[in-house]
């Protein structure tokens, strides 16, 4: 198997070509695994600059409404603008990863809905 064709496995989103081959698989999982973990991160970080500096006041679910918002457009963009890549979140191992992890590496998120139903 040469190296086009394992790329070209592994960037066939929508399909399952890339259980095919190892290093398409193992390509596939990094395709899903980096921007998750970029968008999770950046959103995370991003609430939690508003929350130290009481941009939208002391209630906290303020912030959890708004990183909930941005959650929600992140992934209807993904869809509008992505839609092969999309079709994975349930029915690839690489595209359930995607999701675990976007949401996994948001620990501020859990934390204020944890905190706001105490």
């Amino acid at each position: 198997m040469n190296v086009s064709n394992i790329f070209k496995k592994a960037t066939n989103f929508g399909t399952f070509h890339s259980r095919e081959n190892f290093f398409s698989f193992t390509i596939k999982f990094l395709f899903f695994i980096i921007p998750a973990i970029i968008l999770g991160n950046y959103t995370d970080k991003m609430i939690k600059i508003l929350w130290d500096n009481k941009i939208l006041s002391n209630n906290i679910f303020y912030y959890i409404l708004i990183q909930t918002l941005i959650i929600i457009i992140t992934f209807y963009l993904i869809l509008i603008f992505l839609p092969n890549f999309e079709s994975e979140f349930q029915r690839t191992l690489t595209g359930c990863y995607f999701i675990v992890l976007y949401f996994g590496i948001q620990t501020n998120y859990i934390y204020m809905i944890k905190k706001g139903i105490d």
